[in-house]
């Protein structure tokens, strides 16, 4: 364990330099990405075996967590100080968060080929997905406004989701095991490519709200229905519910190609932006590996 909280601090100075320095931004927004792992760690470390928290796959979630961080500290002091030099930094938020999602494809495959899947790897995983969801949603919603202010619901869903599970808790409500499901995982790398996207500085508003729209709704969908089903509110196990998922699992094949012709349709109409969210409502929906609704 000391190996890799180490190894999480050499990241974070890494960063810090690099944006403090080479980039010239803030010294204070440097200061707080150095600050914000240490809740997340808080939260995923305590009886963790020091075993079950080794391996090169944790070392770079890791990385991606001190990327985040970084990102996170940068965004929270622009909007502290309303301090313009972020949203002026071009491609910095971008690529930072591009290189952060990206990298999540690998920890996985990593843990699996070193044999180091753990129950920490996958809490350490989750919590760095959602700073990052809710550091990048902040940025282009608040600093770059290119996605609309909605979406800031889906950029801290995941947050929102504990809080409803801890008022829950304190009502003496047990939430229910959050039941298995592949799409989940689709939907969030969905959001995380369209956020990389819309840190991008060429990126304008008008073209990213049909795509927040077909690709964040559905993500809120999916939470909305995970929260029912783990305070019981909804038994994903009763035969109604067990039917309509697999008509929902059938209607996904025709339902992509409906939405591929109808962006090809809207773009031959001149409305780009709606053909562009139509075309990402269908990869989405398109039947594909990881991709199943089944719970």
């Amino acid at each position: 364990m000391p190996g890799l909280l180490g190894w999480s601090f050499a990241c974070g100075i890494g960063l810090f330099v690099l944006s403090v320095g080479a980039l010239a931004l803030p010294l204070g927004g440097g200061i707080l990405g150095l600050l914000l792992p240490a809740p997340v760690l808080a939260l995923v470390i305590p009886g963790t075996p020091a075993s079950a928290a080794s391996g090169v796959a944790n070392r770079v979630t890791l990385f991606r967590l001190a990327l985040v961080a970084a990102l996170g500290g940068q965004v929270l002091w622009a909007l502290i100080e309303a301090d313009g030099r972020l949203a002026a930094s071009g491609w910095a938020m971008c690529v930072a968060y591009t290189v952060a999602a990206t990298t999540d494809a690998l920890d996985g495959p990593l843990a699996r080929r070193f044999g180091g899947a753990t129950g920490f790897g996958a809490r350490l995983d989750a919590e760095t997905d959602a700073l990052g969801i809710a550091a990048a949603a902040t940025a282009a919603v608040s600093i770059l406004g290119t996605l609309p202010s909605w979406y800031l619901v889906a950029g801290f869903a995941r947050y929102l989701f504990g809080i409803g599970l801890g008022v829950g808790r304190s009502l003496g409500r047990a939430p229910a095991p959050l039941p298995p499901s592949p799409f989940r995982r689709r939907l969030a790398g969905f959001q995380m490519g369209l956020l990389a996207v819309c840190l991008g500085p060429w990126v304008r508003p008008e073209w990213a709200e049909p795509s927040a729209f077909a690709l964040g709704i559905p993500f809120l969908v999916g939470f909305a229905l995970d929260f029912l089903f783990v305070i019981g509110a909804l038994d994903p196990q009763r035969p109604r519910w067990r039917r309509g998922f697999r008509r929902l699992a059938g209607f996904r094949r025709p339902g992509a190609l409906g939405c591929f012709a109808a962006s090809v349709a809207l773009g031959g109409f001149g409305a780009g932006a709606w053909a562009l969210g139509a075309f990402f409502l269908g990869w989405l929906l398109w039947p594909g590996r990881g991709g199943s609704i089944r719970r």
